[in-house]
C-alpha cells in the first residue's frame, strides 16, 4: 500500500500536463488526499530533486524546468479571495476574539481595504457556510448557545507530561505561559479542570496524587486538553484517549507530519500548532522586509531539528535571501546540558552548557567575517533568544572575541524567536508565538466543536515580532 506521499506523487505523474503548466496549490492538494502540509511538500520536494518541478518563490510549483512566459508574473487574487486570506490570517493571529462580537463593518472595510458593501457580501458568506452568525448589526463566530454563559462547572479534564508520581515542573516561560491562560481561560468560563499526567518512561497516565487513572474515570467530562511540550512518546499518549467521544483538543509541540494520521481522522479530534513549521519564519520575514531589509544571516547551533530548518525556510520562502550559519550536529538546548552533565558536578551544568554554546557561535560568528557577510544591512536572526542572550555575551567578553569582530558586530541588528522575559531585559526585537491565542482557540472549540473548523484538522496559530 503505497504511502500519501507517495500517492500524491503518481496522482500528479499521471495527470495531464505539459511543461510550464501550474500545479494544483499545496493547499488544494491538501484537502484532495486529506494530508498534512509536511506530507504534501515532501512529495513537491521529491518531485523537484528529480527535474520533474520547478518551484518560483511567491507563485507556485510548475512542471518542467521552468514555467512558462505566460505563467511567470505572479498571480493576482481577486478581491475576495485577498479578503479571505487577510481575515484567514487575522483570525490565526488572535486578531478576533472568538467569544465577542467583530469590530464594526467600518474599522473592517478600512482594514481590509474594501467596500463596505464587499465585506457585507463577504461576511453574508461566511455566514451561509455556518461561520459566522449576524445579530442585528453585528457578526460574531458560531457558537452553541449559552457555550460561555454556563451557571455551572463543567468538568475538563487537562493533560501534561509528569514525572514517575504525578508531579510536574514547568521547563520554560511558554509553557507556563500556557498553563497560566488554560487556568484562566478554564477559570473565566466555568470550567472545573481535571489535571492529569503522563509519564514518557511508562506511558501511563497519572493522577495529581500518584495514582495511574483513565478517561473512563471522569464520565461527566466534556472535553479533553492534551499538552504534547516534551513528551516523546505521544502516540501512546494520544491512544489513551482514542475512544473519546467528547472533543479532544491538542497543544501539538512536534512537526506536523508526525501527527499521527489516524487520529487525524477522528472528527472529535484537532491539532494546534504554533511554534513548529514555516510560519514563523514567514511572519518573521515579513517583519524585516517591512523594515527595509533584503537579506539575513541566521545562526542556529540546533539545526539538527525540523523546527530550526523550518524557521530557515520560512525566512526563505517570504523573500528574503537567508545566509545560513548553522551546526548540525546538535538539535536543542537539552544536548549541550547533556553533554555537561557527563563532565562537570550537577550544579555547574547550566554553566558549563552556555560556555559549550558559546564556543560553537563563536566558530559561527568568525564564518560570517570569514565570507564578508557583516554588515549593518544584514540583521541577524538567532534562532531563539538563548542564542541571540549569548552572542551579547560574546561580545562583551573580550576574550571570547576578537576586539574588532565586537566592536563590528555591535552595530548589527539581532532579532530572534520566543519573546521570552530575557528579550525585554536585552531590549531585543523577538517573534512572539502567540500562546494566549492558542489558548483561546482550543477553548473555542471544546466548547464548539462544529461551530467553525468543518474538517481542517491542523490549526496554526500566527505570532509577530515584538519590538522593545
Amino acid at each position: 500500500m503505497h504511502s500519501v506521499k507517495q500517492r500524491i506523487i503518481q496522482t500528479l505523474l499521471k495527470s495531464e500536463h505539459k511543461d510550464g503548466d501550474r500545479l494544483p496549490s499545496v493547499r488544494a492538494i491538501m484537502s484532495a488526499f486529506n494530508a498534512a502540509s509536511g506530507t504534501v511538500q515532501a512529495a513537491l520536494r521529491e518531485l523537484g530533486d528529480q527535474g520533474l518541478i520547478c518551484k518560483i518563490q511567491g507563485k507556485g510549483c510548475f512542471w518542467g524546468s521552468a514555467p512558462l512566459a505566460s505563467t511567470s508574473p505572479e498571480i493576482r487574487l481577486s478581491t475576495m479571495e485577498r479578503l479571505d486570506a487577510n481575515f484567514e490570517r487575522d483570525l490565526e493571529r488572535g486578531f478576533f476574539k472568538l467569544n465577542a462580537p467583530l469590530p464594526q463593518g467600518k474599522e473592517l472595510s478600512i482594514r481590509y481595504d474594501v467596500s463596505q458593501n464587499t465585506l457585507r457580501k463577504f461576511l453574508t458568506q461566511k455566514v451561509e457556510l455556518g461561520i459566522l452568525v449576524k445579530g442585528g448589526r453585528s457578526y460574531r463566530f458560531r457558537q452553541k448557545e449559552n457555550a460561555f454563559q454556563k451557571d455551572f462547572l463543567s468538568e475538563l479534564v487537562f493533560v501534561t507530561r509528569c514525572n514517575s508520581w504525578g508531579g510536574f515542573t514547568a521547563e520554560s516561560e511558554r509553557e507556563l505561559d500556557f498553563l497560566r491562560f488554560v487556568y484562566k481561560t478554564a477559570g473565566n468560563n466555568k470550567y472545573k479542570l481535571i489535571l492529569l499526567g503522563y509519564n514518557d518512561d511508562t506511558a501511563t497516565l497519572i493522577d495529581r496524587s500518584g495514582k495511574k487513572c483513565r478517561l473512563q474515570d471522569y464520565p461527566n467530562a466534556v472535553g479533553v486538553i492534551i499538552s504534547t511540550l516534551l513528551v516523546q512518546k505521544f502516540k501512546p499518549l494520544l491512544e489513551n484517549f482514542s475512544s473519546a467521544k467528547i472533543p479532544v483538543a491538542v497543544w501539538w509541540e512536534h512537526p506536523e507530519e508526525n501527527v499521527p494520521s489516524y487520529f487525524l481522522k477522528k472528527e472529535n479530534w484537532i491539532f494546534f500548532n504554533s511554534t513548529f513549521g514555516k510560519k514563523p519564519g514567514i511572519e518573521l520575514g515579513r517583519f524585516l522586509k517591512s523594515k527595509g531589509f533584503s537579506e539575513v544571516n541566521y545562526f542556529s547551533p540546533y539545526h539538527n531539528s525540523s523546527w530550526s530548518v523550518d524557521r530557515m525556510t520560512g525566512m526563505e520562502e517570504s523573500g528574503l535571501t537567508v545566509h545560513p550559519f548553522v551546526d548540525s550536529q546538535y538539535a536543542s538546548p537539552w544536548d549541550f546540558k547533556e553533554i555537561a552533565r557527563k563532565k562537570v558536578e550537577k550544579h555547574s551544568v547550566e554553566i558549563h552548557a552556555r560556555n559549550l554554546e558559546k564556543e560553537k557561535l563563536a566558530s559561527l560568528m568568525e564564518r560570517a567575517f570569514q565570507e564578508n557577510l557583516i554588515s549593518k544591512d544584514i540583521p541577524w536572526v538567532c534562532v531563539n533568544d538563548e542564542i541571540a542572550s549569548l552572542f551579547l555575551e560574546l561580545i562583551e567578553d573580550s576574550k571570547s572575541l576578537a576586539q574588532h569582530m565586537a566592536e563590528t558586530v555591535r552595530n548589527i541588528m539581532l532579532v530572534a524567536f520566543d519573546n521570552s522575559a530575557e528579550s525585554y531585559l536585552l531590549r531585543l526585537p523577538s517573534y512572539d508565538f502567540n500562546t494566549e491565542a492558542l489558548v483561546e482557540h482550543i477553548f473555542y472549540y471544546i466548547s464548539n466543536p462544529d461551530a467553525f473548523y468543518g474538517k481542517k484538522k491542523i490549526h496554526h496559530i500566527l505570532g509577530n515580532v515584538v519590538e522593545k
